[in-house]
C-alpha cells in the first residue's frame, strides 16, 4: 500500500476517515431533538375513520392499512415501537419507541383492520400523548 507524500493528501485523507467514522453518532436520535411529523396528505379533520380506506383499497398517498395484528407486528419488530396511548372512543392509537426515537398513530377499522394516519421522529415517552395527537390535527 502507498502512502501519501504530500502533507496536504495526508490531511484530506485523516479529515475524510474522521468524518466517516463521526457520522453514526451525528445521525444518533437525542432527547433533546424537536418533535417532527409526518402526517398523511390525503387526510383532513373532517374525515371520520368510516371514511378511511380498507386495506384493500390503500394506494399512493392515502394512509397504510392493513391487518391490525401485522401492522401491531410491523411496529413492534421493525420499529421498537410499544402501545403508549388510546386517544378517544374510536381508538386511534399512539404507538412510540425510545430507543429508535420514532412514534407512528394508528387508526383501528371496524373491519378488524387498521391504518397508520401519522408518523414521526423524536419521541419522548415524557411528552404528554396529546402533543403527538396535535402534532397530527387530532386535536
Amino acid at each position: 500500500m502507498k502512502h501519501a507524500k504530500n502533507p496536504l493528501a495526508r490531511l484530506v485523507l485523516a479529515g475524510g476517515a474522521a468524518l466517516i467514522v463521526s457520522m453514526p453518532v451525528h445521525a444518533a436520535i437525542r432527547a433533546e431533538q424537536p418533535l417532527q411529523e409526518q402526517t398523511m396528505p390525503a387526510l383532513s379533520p373532517e374525515i371520520t375513520s368510516g371514511d378511511m380506506p380498507t386495506a384493500d383499497m390503500a394506494i399512493g398517498e392515502e394512509p397504510y392499512c392493513a391487518d391490525h395484528i401485522e401492522i401491531r407486528r410491523t411496529l413492534t419488530h421493525d420499529f421498537s415501537e410499544d402501545h403508549v396511548d388510546s386517544h378517544d372512543p374510536d381508538g386511534t392509537e399512539l404507538w412510540g419507541s425510545a430507543q429508535m426515537g420514532t412514534w407512528t398513530l394508528v387508526e383501528p377499522m371496524r373491519d378488524g383492520t387498521s391504518c397508520i394516519i401519522a408518523s414521526g421522529t423524536g419521541f419522548d415517552g415524557k411528552r404528554e400523548a396529546e402533543t403527538y395527537y396535535f402534532s397530527a390535527g387530532l386535536e
